[in-house]
């Protein structure tokens, strides 16, 4: 029989990399075995995504308090992205230096957490209220490293100071290679819609790539927030916890690549039980609680999920967790 001929969408897959999708940073989220996860659910398509750690403070790195979240597999070496927080310059530089030795494909500086234990100290989104501050640290993180820098941030600190594109537009003058703008001001937090529009405003005085952040919980809304934006691709982050399969669905779909992946009771709780399992393997019994949250979300939707959301939300170890998500097979 003649050789067949691949179709063009399929050349395209083996031979380009997409990266339209970034999983951004998330505290208690995006650590080792999230992105291990991810990669396997993904398969073949996971280069097609843009990976973080979890948000690590510049500070605590001098003094390597928390030397966990910025932990990577051999396989993640040049493949995942180091975010960092922090607003003394030469220490988000020296952090920086740290991360790309220990092989981060690039380094991301957080401006836009709206917590207000990361804010009061000036970091995350308080540095959208000193724009010659943002600029320095950013000039100084490049400076120090040879991979690219990018910089996550917001459409503004509030209603009265919405300073985004003036920031992102110094940001890109500083040399940044990529920007994920969340459309919310800090005073928003998570509440309210996200402005798809605002990003669009801001995308369109840019020549460097925007992701657009907020809201995108389905594959067909982020085909609908690149529409509106037109940004180079979109951040999905909250939506992701316990859905991975949320990111494989958006792949296919930009890819125009038609998936027959059936997602059942009995495939969520398959993952949601290996998640478990490689969570007590890498943190043993202190990684329970930090799992509670994920395992609600894997269970959402199905037949009983209230009953065994409650059930889960006591489990006082692994193996009481792991007996919940059996019995919802049985």
């Amino acid at each position: 029989m003649p050789e067949q001929t691949k179709p063009q969408n399929l050349v395209q897959i083996e031979n380009e990399k997409l990266e339209k999708i970034y999983i951004p940073p998330m505290a208690g989220v995006t650590d080792l075995v999230f992105r291990r996860l991810i990669r396997e659910v993904l398969g073949d398509l996971a280069k097609h995504v843009r990976l973080s750690t979890e948000m690590i403070s510049s500070k605590g790195m001098m003094y390597q308090e928390d030397p966990h979240r910025m932990r990577l597999s051999k396989d993640e070496y040049g493949k995942v992205i180091i975010q960092l927080f922090g607003h003394e310059p030469k220490v988000m530089a020296e952090a920086a230096q740290m991360a790309e030795k220990v092989g981060a494909a690039g380094i991301d500086i957080n401006m836009g957490c709206p917590v207000p234990k990361i804010t009061k100290g000036k970091d995350g989104a308080a540095l959208m209220k000193e724009p010659c501050l943002a600029e320095e640290i950013v000039r100084e993180v490049i400076d120090a490293v040879d991979v690219p820098v990018s910089v996550k941030t917001r459409l503004g600190w509030s209603e009265e100071l919405k300073n985004g594109q003036d920031l992102s537009m110094r940001l890109q003058d500083a040399g940044i290679s990529s920007l994920t703008i969340h459309g919310r001001t800090r005073a928003q937090a998570y509440s309210g819609q996200a402005s798809w529009e605002e990003i669009r405003k801001i995308n369109e005085i840019l020549e460097i790539p925007v992701f657009a952040n907020g809201d995108i919980d389905s594959p067909d809304k982020v085909q609908r927030a690149l529409d509106v934006t037109g940004c180079h691709g979109v951040a999905i982050a909250r939506a992701s916890i316990g859905n991975p399969w949320i990111i494989l669905q958006a792949v296919h779909k930009l890819l125009r690549v038609p998936s027959n992946d059936e997602i059942t009771t009995a495939n969520k709780i398959k993952v949601a039980l290996r998640h478990a399992q490689l969570t007590f393997e890498d943190k043993g019994e202190r990684g329970v609680q930090a799992l509670k949250r994920h395992m609600s979300k894997y269970i959402s939707g199905i037949p009983g999920a209230s009953n065994y959301k409650q059930k889960l939300a006591t489990a006082k170890n692994f193996n009481e967790m792991k007996s919940i998500l059996q019995t919802i097979c049985d």
